[in-house]
């Protein structure tokens, strides 16, 4: 039988006091979406005429059964909506604050179990969503002194959490919300308290790391992460004690799983970095018995052109060739669209795998990936990322049942005014001395640094990070507008769940320090950059004005594998003149 339980005054002046009309009015209203559960957002009205904004969480087939592996934890499992209940009234009674729970329900029928749980709105904004709207780099004035207020308050407010004996393990910044973040003194809110659990040592410590693993993203910095952990220990600055809890909780925070990072995909989605189409926007459709996936938007240029088929775009001859390698073959290609002007594209075909990626593909296990389909996947992860990269036009794969012999392509449209960050140096700066010119460069030096940083933060790497893979796309005419920067040839970027290892990063760092020099494997020919611009660039990569011990280690190792691709590069040149 249905069951609704609390607070039932708001809901009966909205004709919502039954369990199943409350259930199908969230039908109308999700802003987050799982297969089991969902989240919406419903605006009601009390019994004066007064707006009151609820969210309903409801959990339906195996999201609302009991979790009957608590018995292994000697525990009795209780339905997950009447845990979060009974846990926010908990957190309340302590003094704790957090959104306030109206209405529990849940209901057993011929479609199965279900529950529901209502929560009042927070007056404010998850720490999450806030740092978004705080400016990259900004370490003084207005912005970053309200960032260290949220970062203070936020130390202090888990510490009480903590000091009252309770523990969240899912310490997300997404489920940490900020009320009044313009005030000297902000004020936090905590939701989703459904695991609450009794705090311990250990997990107070997976606590911190779990909410630094998720704001690690720029504008925060490490200066945020230590004003937390010192907020949390009760001082104003980073004690000898305190230092004892930096090391473990910054270990765990690196190797937590890559879980609460995207607090809410479908909103995520409706924007885009700048130069970028939402996500949301696009339409990919399937066609060719479900072989080539194509964005709506160029579909009357390619059935103009007759590239309807994976087999149509494989023979495809025109277009002028931009890379030709065994088994890889990039053209440019202008495609006429009926209702005027041409989408102009990049084709990128597959026509062969190597002998040691097949080995790889016969040891990994489940389904084959195609060369396509791996960029194709990490361009839609960039972009969730915030990270503006290429736009998808079109993706065919043809995969043996193994994934020892493919076909593939991918399209991308191309990036309008786009250039190559080593030409763009080269073209703009060789020749410039002035201080405009200079002040230019070291604004782009920066941004590419920011970029460098989200990219490592937001938990990948490239693996070919060269300068020629960064395009530079002015936004206007004007010098001192900041142009974007969109990373591009991301096949072989990888994405690390558990952390970033730190060879890799240093095999990043040294592919940028080594595109930098003057060399015939680059389009650099003149000394542009300095020690100071390459000074610049570390201290805004590790967001620092002093570089720490680690930090320098870190660059001299990058330097020392730059240098040895330098050598290399120098090696295979004087070959190739003495073949010559």
């Amino acid at each position: 039988m249905p069951d609704l339980e609390g607070n039932l005054a708001l809901l009966a002046a909205n004709d919502l006091a039954n369990f199943g009309a409350l259930f199908a009015a969230a039908d109308r209203h999700i802003v987050d979406g799982h297969r089991y559960r969902s989240v919406s957002r419903l605006e009601l009205r009390d019994d004066a005429g007064r707006p009151v904004v609820v969210y309903v969480k409801r959990q339906w087939g195996r999201g609302a059964a009991r979790p009957w592996r608590d018995l292994w934890r000697l525990r009795w499992p209780e339905l997950p909506a009447r845990q979060e209940w009974q846990n926010a009234q908990t957190l309340r009674r302590a003094g704790i604050p957090v959104a306030e729970p109206l209405a529990f329900g849940c209901a057993t029928g011929p479609e199965g179990p279900r529950s529901l749980l209502v929560f009042r709105e927070v007056r404010g904004q998850s720490l999450a969503a806030l740092l978004l709207e705080f400016p990259d780099g900004a370490d003084r004035g207005p912005a970053a002194r309200q960032r260290h207020a949220i970062a203070r308050v936020v130390g202090a407010a888990v510490r009480r959490l903590h000091d009252a004996g309770f523990s969240m393990p899912d310490l997300y910044a997404k489920h940490v919300y900020i009320e009044e973040p313009e005030s000297p003194e902000p004020r936090v809110v905590f939701i989703d308290p459904q695991r609450l659990r009794r705090c311990t040592p250990r997990r107070a410590v997976a606590d911190l790391a779990a909410l630094l693993a998720t704001t690690m993203l720029p504008p925060a910095c490490r200066g945020d992460h230590y004003r937390v952990l010192a907020a949390y220990m009760g001082t104003d600055r980073l004690t000898a004690k305190a230092r004892a809890l930096v090391r473990p909780v910054l270990a765990r925070a690196l190797r937590t799983a890559g879980r609460g990072l995207d607090p809410n995909l479908l909103e995520s989605r409706r924007t885009a970095p700048p130069g970028m189409v939402p996500l949301a926007h696009e339409k990919m459709t399937l066609w060719d018995g479900g072989r080539l996936r194509l964005n709506e938007a160029f579909r009357p240029a390619f059935e103009a052109a007759g590239l309807m088929t994976l087999d149509a775009i494989m023979a495809y001859r025109g277009g002028e060739p931009y890379r030709d390698v065994p088994g890889r073959l990039t053209v440019r290609a202008e495609l006429p669209d009926p209702a005027g002007g041409h989408a102009v594209v990049y084709i990128k075909r597959y026509s062969s795998v190597p002998p040691k990626e097949q080995v790889r593909r016969l040891l990994r296990p489940g389904e084959p990936v195609s060369f396509a389909m791996a960029e194709g996947q990490n361009i839609v992860r960039l972009q969730d990322a915030g990270i503006a990269t290429m736009r998808i036009v079109a993706l065919g794969e043809e995969v043996s049942a193994r994934g020892l012999s493919e076909r593939s392509c991918l399209v991308t449209e191309e990036i309008p005014q786009g250039t190559q960050a080593d030409m763009y140096f080269e073209a703009i700066y060789a020749r410039g001395t002035s201080p405009a010119h200079r002040t230019a460069k070291r604004r782009i030096i920066r941004r590419i640094a920011q970029l460098a940083r989200r990219f490592h933060a937001a938990r990948f790497t490239h693996r070919d990070f060269y300068l020629c893979h960064i395009l530079v796309r002015s936004m206007s005419g004007e010098m001192g507008a900041d142009p974007a920067l969109h990373l591009i040839d991301l096949q072989r970027v990888q994405y690390h769940r558990r952390g970033v290892p730190e060879r890799w990063i240093v095999k990043d760092l040294a592919a940028l320090l080594f595109s930098s020099m003057p060399s015939a494997a680059t389009h650099i020919r003149s000394p542009i950059f300095t020690r100071t611009d390459r000074m610049r660039f570390a201290c805004e990569y590790f967001a620092t004005r002093h570089l720490s011990d680690d930090d320098k280690r870190l660059i001299r190792r990058a330097m020392q594998k730059a240098g040895a691709m330098a050598a290399h590069e120098r090696r295979r040149q004087s070959h190739n003149g003495a073949a010559g």
